[in-house]
């Protein structure tokens, strides 16, 4: 009889091999969220580690892009002068000096009441500065060039030059003024050339649209074509400059990313003087 007890004690009841079950069951679940926590912990790792690098990277490119426009500056020898002044031809440029630094550079683009004064330079292709600062080190800010397909001395019917929006202000951030509406609707935008010749353009449209080609057109096969082209940019524009254009004017396109890079912003503007500057 003891025995058949024995026996009876040793028999394992469904209750508790189902009890035996949860146990290993929960043990496994554990051991998943344990690893699934682990994957998260490294994901998270990863992500900081990963941002971390772009903002020390971010930090890197704004000093030695401002260390780079400071030598650039001393270079052309241009005065230190107010955003909100207009030099006109006594804005002082060595362009010798320029070309001897780098042979690229075709110009030098202002835009009074706000921080636009870069040197303008032209690559074998548009790549060529859009990574890289004008003495040639790679950069994500890149610098200020005109497009390859241009001709240098901003004779074409449509000259396009190019720039990023850098939200510390470098570049062409300020473009932003533009759109908003922020200088009015009277903005004139300067472009000295490199044969010493002081070009002053006035805005006639700007706008935000996807990245697309149309705006970018530099060859016209007739005057209908550029016409048609005109009073499209033109008609685009959330603000109104109150100026005309057509076929016999010469413009120049500037274009830089909004800040998500996601869209970008375009400002026409149409040549309306062209004077000497001293040398």
């Amino acid at each position: 009889m003891e025995e058949n007890e024995e026996k009876v004690n040793d028999v394992i009841t469904p209750e508790e091999d189902g009890k035996k079950g949860k146990k290993s069951k929960s043990k496994s679940g554990k051991i998943i969220d344990k690893i699934i926590s682990l994957i998260i912990l490294i994901v998270c790792i990863c992500g900081l580690i990963y941002s971390g690098y772009k903002l020390y990277n971010w930090v890197l490119n704004n000093i030695k892009s401002n260390d780079i426009m400071n030598t650039v500056n001393d270079i052309a020898g241009v005065p230190d002068i107010d955003e909100n002044e207009d030099p006109g031809v006594e804005f002082g440029i060595d362009f010798p000096g320029l070309i001897a630094y780098n042979p690229d550079v075709v110009g030098w683009i202002r835009i009074p009441k706000t921080s636009i004064s870069y040197s303008i330079v032209q690559g074998e292709s548009n790549n060529t500065y859009l990574r890289h600062s004008i003495d040639g080190t790679w950069n994500d800010f890149g610098w200020i060039f005109m497009d390859y397909r241009n001709r240098p001395d901003f004779t074409e019917r449509n000259t396009v030059i190019y720039g990023h929006n850098i939200v510390s202000g470098l570049m062409f951030a300020d473009l932003s003024y533009i759109y908003s509406g922020v200088l009015g609707n009277d903005v004139d935008i300067q472009i000295y050339r490199s044969d010493y010749r002081l070009l002053t353009y006035k805005v006639f449209s700007t706008y935000m649209c996807a990245p697309e080609n149309d705006y970018l057109r530099i060859n016209f096969e007739n005057d209908e074509a550029y016409s048609q082209y005109l009073n499209t940019m033109a008609g685009r524009s959330v603000i109104d400059f109150n100026q005309t254009v057509g076929v016999d004017d010469k413009i120049i396109t500037l274009q830089t990313c909004t800040t998500d890079a996601k869209n970008r912003i375009i400002v026409h503007a149409k040549l309306v003087s062209n004077v000497e500057m001293p040398r």
